[in-house]
């Protein structure tokens, strides 16, 4: 029957509020990191029971029907070709950005050479990826090279794409939102359709990506993993699909399209362009030549209209001075013929008669000098005046300004010279128009000159109307050329519009219509139409595109098994992901959470462990820290390593012979040399080759093998590096394969080797046919040798390319510069994140999925280990500790089984909370025991305490049991000491001083016997009485009493050198403490040990006649002037536990009480204590007693002589020592010399005292 007291049972209940806690804990999710990491524990850790490392493919030969009829594995090979330090310190690569060429070539050599099945590429191939301060030129040149590959393998190659939250450059927010969408955030395909919201990720966009023939071309894969579920930085969960849709892929793909046509038009339409431009050019001329044309008729106009306006504005001053003429006649006429009749207003008129006619001559004169003025200067007088009057006034300024300041003469001077000389002229001018001077000069009456200028009026219109007629023609003539111009320079602008076009400098736009989205030229403004489509394809694309997005490991199994999003399938209730084959059967079948996201099982470490690898960074350290020493011990070490990679190459027993190797294979003589200075060891540290020199020797070897990393069972890798270099490995060698064999076929062919033949059977014994015969011979066969090297070179390549046959291959970086890197359950410092698509394709392909149990199974769970942990830590039945363990064990059986469980199905039975409230529940329910055990210590010390021993109580309280009497025979050993003359100390000390003395010297002892694990039984008066080995058993219980009796006796030198200092404490009997000596026995054997007394007071303690013998060793001491004396079974054991202490040989005696003799050691020290003396000492006394045991009495009272004075206790000297063992054994060899005990003595000397 379970023995369970109401305490416990109350404790029982109280203890299930742990599990029941653990179980709200783990239900709001606070211990997921925990649960996580359990099942890290269970993928990678070396506990017994853990899955470890795990081949994705290694028991599987389904295979799948693809494109033309070709098999291949279901489940596909996952090989990893990484971006590198190696592969980021070649020359092709460059600085960031890199060409993509160089992906470009790469790829092209694994799909070419290694006929890999898909390429996925972990790298975000998009407009953002590339500085602005990449010429845009370059970075077309760029994408155009991995458009070339994608072109060349639309369906093998998987580009990569991320949700980044920032919009590609040509789909801004408003057409797409950048974040990725996740129903867990409470996104709805249903609500984003129908309020056209979509999301599209950051994507390669043309000329990687296309639409051809009504199609896109290329895939795209996201490898977008954010945080789910997160407890560390290990990426456990990917989102495998993202709903997509919407007018962002159009927009991204002509968007693309649009910003390179400035780099692609140009070569698409160089024919048209060089034609455009030679008409052009022709316009150019015709231009030129009519814009010359109409310069000289601009001129020739601007000649005319000058000639025409000089004679309309002289025409117009005669016409209106002879209308002035005319008005003045009439009123001269009128005022006759008024005078005529009324000549009493003679008075009146005659005056304003007179005027006018003088009018008239003014007038007369002003038009007869106008027409006879030979410039226009003179046209108007008046003018002239006003211009002399202005000059005068400017000359009278300048020469003032000059008188002032002489300095401007330079400038001033000519001035005033011009000036001078216009108002010379002007003067003339004006000065041959004097009025009334023109009848006298000319002879001529009013009459004639007034006949001569309407002659002149007459001519002057005759004049005007030619001009006229002539201006009118040239305008015509003008407008004509006018025309010309026009039509050329439209022609012109038509032509230079289509060059601007068709070199895609043109501006353009992208504009909707129906359910496309177009690529036009620019509109004008105002101009709604479809616009005119640009010049170059694509150039129009469907608007919508209704397919979802999918990770870049779903899209390279798509890939992989030449599938499409048609033949994706998501559960309406979005718990299931499947892919189907164009059959209709069932490829993958995943579980999804959230609709959207999948655990990765991880399979396996990132990399294998190198031991070449570990060595080579160990040398790059150790050179880095000038560790030349190191570095030297390493190079061995390295190079057996890296040579045992060779495959049929046996290393040499010498490492000076690794040279020599290294030639037999190929290695040039530059990286030859480098190996023999770093294998020798008279290299001197200024010649050390650096570990860049060791780094070209290795590659150099490296070349000749595949790498070990490629051969890898669960994550075959390799560098791009090594891609590119065994790509060009392989165009040399089938180079120098052609060559070889044309060779061959030259030195076989009829115009070599048949011309010689044929000579020879012309001339059979012609010797010079002969010898060319044999050195063609010789030649072809050389060449035949140099063909099978190649060849098996041309096979090795080979055979590195067939590591990527059919095969997944995921493109990432790895170089520690890119950050893209976390660690794995396996790796816990970071690896490439390309691991986790990785992962994820074996995941899917194999069906080998994280099966997580309901919550409630985990509850369950709790609970019951809860209940057995809280009733096995309230147990108090019969071995209530073994069953305690137990509980322990089960527990411990418990995780080993979610351990197995895991391994065998994946199934991630419920451990953490269990082993929580488990272990918590245990723990507690252990320590609320402990209490309820020390109240009940505590109650069994109230009622027994008064006479019984403390231990025996605990005996009690551990057993459950009161206690008994009765005891069990047991190996100990037993241990006496007691104080040197203590009646004297009794008899000198008062009560109070003596007590004071003995608590100090027994607490002193006391400890020393407590650090040495002994077990006190008693003190009788100044007495210790102890024993080793019991209760607890000890197998060093006889070396432990013997160290403690040494320890003591140090102990009571410390204590008399204190006590030396307390002459006032102790008073008359100073002299007395300050010689204290303490005598020890100990014996080992077995003695009764147990409960021993009566039946209501007892006490745990021994008994036994080993116990006796003991306590004899402690009073025979003594006789032997020793203070410390053991027998010899307690020499014995304690020199089999640790031979690190001096013992010597006392005697062989009969104690009193015993008959059967028993041998006496005295333990002098620790051996490493000892000083010369003593052990000089030691060697004398043991002469001595061979000496005696043979009864050569004098000999030994010689050696004891000599042993005496080298005595480490000696009297008069040593504090309290009367006599020692050689002043003993002198006093036995004199008396024994004096009485012999005759020749059948067996050494044997009976004491007859205690």
């Amino acid at each position: 029957m379970f023995k369970i007291s109401k305490e416990s049972k109350i404790t029982f209940f109280c203890l299930l509020i742990i599990p029941l806690i653990w179980i709200g804990v783990n239900h709001f999710g606070l211990i997921d990191g925990w649960k996580i990491k359990s099942v890290d524990l269970r993928l990678s850790s070396n506990i017994p029971g853990s899955r470890g490392q795990l081949s994705h493919n290694e028991n599987s030969s389904a295979s799948v029907v693809v494109e033309g009829n070709k098999t291949i594995p279901k489940i596909p090979k996952v090989v990893y070709v990484n971006f590198d330090s190696a592969t980021l310190g070649m020359d092709d690569v460059g600085e960031r950005p890199w060409d993509r060429a160089f992906f470009r070539d790469m790829s092209m050599a694994l799909l070419e050479l290694g006929k890999a099945r898909v390429l996925a590429f972990d790298f975000a191939f998009t407009p953002k990826s590339v500085s602005k301060m990449v010429p845009k030129e370059n970075s077309f040149r760029s994408d155009k090279a991995m458009g070339e590959l994608v072109l060349a393998y639309p369906d093998n190659v998987v580009l990569g794409n991320v949700y980044s939250g920032v919009s590609t450059p040509f789909v801004n927010d408003s057409i797409a939102d950048p974040f990725p969408p996740f129903f867990m955030s409470g996104y709805s395909k249903q609500t984003s359709q129908l309020i056209g919201n979509f999301h599209y990720p950051e994507s390669p966009t043309y000329p990687m990506h296309n639409y051809l023939e009504g199609n896109y071309v290329g895939r795209a894969g996201s490898f977008t993993v954010p945080p789910f579920r997160e407890s560390d930085n290990i990426p456990r969960w990917v989102p495998i699909w993202f709903p997509s849709g919407g007018k962002a892929h159009a927009y991204n793909i002509l968007g693309g399209k649009a910003s390179n046509l400035p780099f692609e038009m140009p070569s698409e339409h160089s024919g048209e362009i060089s034609s455009l431009q030679n008409k052009l050019k022709v316009l150019d001329n015709n231009h030129t030549k009519i814009l010359g044309h109409l310069n000289e008729m601009n001129t020739e106009l601007t000649s005319g209209t000058d000639s025409r306006d000089l004679v309309m504005r002289k025409y117009s001053i005669l016409a209106e001075g002879l209308s002035e003429l005319d008005n003045i006649d009439i009123a001269i006429t009128n005022f006759s013929k008024t005078l005529e009749g009324n000549p009493n207003l003679s008075a009146v008129i005659s005056p304003q008669l007179e005027a006018r006619k003088k009018e008239k001559l003014r007038l007369l004169e002003k038009l007869f000098n106008l027409i006879n003025t030979p410039s226009s200067e003179g046209s108007n007088l008046e003018e002239v005046k006003r211009e002399i009057e202005s000059l005068e006034l400017t000359l009278l300024n300048l020469k003032n300004t000059l008188q002032s300041n002489t300095a401007l003469s330079a400038v001033i001077q000519p001035q005033i010279d011009l000036k001078k000389e216009r108002l010379s002229f002007l003067k003339q001018i004006f000065k041959s128009s004097n009025y009334g001077s023109v009848f006298s000069q000319n002879g001529k009456d009013v009459e004639l000159i007034e006949a001569e200028i309407r002659e002149e009026l007459e001519s002057r219109k005759a004049l005007l109307s030619e001009a006229n007629v002539k201006v009118e023609s040239l305008n015509n003539q003008l407008e004509v050329i006018k025309n010309k111009v026009d039509e050329v320079h439209e022609m012109k602008s038509e032509l230079f519009m289509r060059i601007q076009r068709l070199t895609g400098v043109a501006s353009t736009e992208l504009v909707e219509s129906n359910e496309s989205l177009r690529l036009v030229y620019k509109r004008n403004d105002g101009d709604n139409g479809l616009g005119e489509l640009v010049d170059s394809l694509p150039n129009e694309v469907p608007l919508f595109r209704e397919r979802d997005i999918y990770t870049l490991g779903v899209e390279a199994l798509l890939s992989y098994y030449g599938l499409d999003s048609n033949d994706v399938s998501i559960s309406e209730d979005g718990s299931k992901f499947s892919i189907f084959n164009k059959s209709g059967d069932v490829l993958i079948e995943a579980p999804l959470e959230e609709n959207q996201w999948v655990e990765v099982n991880w399979f396996s470490k990132w990399k294998e462990d190198s031991v070449a690898g570990s060595l080579l960074l160990e040398a790059k350290k150790a050179y880095a820290l000038k560790d030349y020493k190191k570095y030297r011990r390493l190079m061995p070490e390295i190079f057996s390593e890296i040579l045992a990679e060779l495959e049929d190459v046996e290393l040499p027993q010498e490492i000076s012979d690794y040279p020599m190797i290294l030639k037999e294979i190929g290695i040039s003589s530059g990286e030859i040399e480098i190996a023999q200075r770093l294998l020798s060891e008279e290299t001197s540290n200024d010649e050390l080759p650096d570990f860049e020199d060791l780094s070209k020797v290795q590659e150099a070897i490296a070349y000749y093998f595949i790498p070990q990393t490629l051969k890898s069972k669960y994550n075959p890798m390799c560098g791009m590096k090594d891609i590119i270099q065994y790509s060009r490995f392989h165009d040399t060698v089938r180079s120098k394969i052609t060559e070889i064999k044309r060779k061959i076929q030259l030195l076989e062919g009829p115009s070599v080797l048949g011309k010689i033949n044929a000579a020879l059977i012309k001339n059979p014994q012609n010797e010079n046919y002969i010898a060319q015969q044999q050195e063609i011979v010789d030649a072809i066969e050389q060449n035949k040798q140099n063909l099978d090297v190649q060849i098996d070179e041309m096979n090795r390549i080979n055979e590195f390319f067939s590591h990527f046959e059919d095969a997944i291959i995921m493109v990432g970086p790895e170089e520690k510069t890119f950050n893209d890197l976390a660690p794995t359950p396996f790796d816990k410092s970071a690896t490439p994140k390309v691991a986790v698509h990785g992962n994820l394709v074996k995941t899917l392909s194999s069906g080998i999925y994280i099966k997580r149990l309901p919550l409630e199974v985990d509850h369950a769970a709790t609970l019951g280990v809860g209940i057995l942990m809280a009733f096995l830590a309230v147990y108090q039945g019969r071995g209530a500790s073994w069953v305690q363990a137990a509980g322990i064990i089960l527990l411990l059986g418990y995780l080993f089984m979610g351990f197995v469980t895991f391994t065998n199905s994946h199934v991630v039975w419920p451990i953490t909370a269990p082993a929580c409230a488990g272990i918590s529940t245990s723990f507690i329910g252990l320590a609320v025991m402990v209490v309820i055990e020390q109240k009940a210590k505590g109650r069994l010390k109230g009622m027994f305490g008064s006479y019984v021993s403390s231990e025996l109580v605990d005996q009690m309280v551990e057993s459950g049991e009161e206690p008994s009497l009765g005891g069990q025979e047991t190996p100990i050993t037993a241990f006496f000491s007691d104080v040197q003359a203590f009646s004297s100390f009794s008899e000198l000390l008062s009560p109070t001083g003596l007590v004071d003395l003995m608590n100090e010297y027994l607490t002193a002892m006391t400890n020393i016997l407590q650090e040495e694990r002994g077990t006190l039984d008693k003190y009788i008066g100044d007495a210790i009485v102890a024993m080793y080995g019991a209760p607890i058993p000890m197998d060093d219980h006889a070396y432990q009493s013997v160290r403690t009796a040494i320890l003591m006796q140090q102990e009571q030198i410390k204590l008399r050198e204190k006590w030396s200092h307390e002459a006032d404490k102790w008073g008359s009997c100073h002299g007395l403490v300050t010689k204290m000596q303490t005598r020890i026995g100990c014996n080992t054997g077995t003695a009764t040990v147990g409960n021993m007394g009566a039946l209501d007071r007892f006490n745990y303690t021994m008994m036994g006649d080993m116990v006796n013998l003991a306590a004899r060793c402690e009073s025979g001491a003594k006789a032997y002037g020793a203070y410390i004396m053991i027998t010899e079974e307690t020499k014995i054991a304690s020199e089999k536990t640790r031979d690190d202490i001096a013992f010597r040989y006392l005697d062989r005696i009969v104690v009193k009480g015993r008959k059967q003799p028993v041998a006496m050691y005295e333990p002098t020290g620790f051996m490493s204590e000892l000083s010369q003396e003593t052990q000089d000492c030691l060697d004398c006394f043991k002469q001595g007693i061979d000496k005696y045991l043979l009864q050569d009495w004098d000999g030994a009272l010689r050696m004891f002589e000599k042993a005496k004075n080298l005595e480490p206790n000696k009297p008069g000297i040593t504090p309290g020592v009367a006599d020692n063992p050689s002043i003993i054994l002198i006093d036995r060899c004199k008396v024994m010399k004096e009485n012999p005990p005759g020749h059948d003595w067996d050494g044997v000397y009976v004491m007859t005292s205690k």
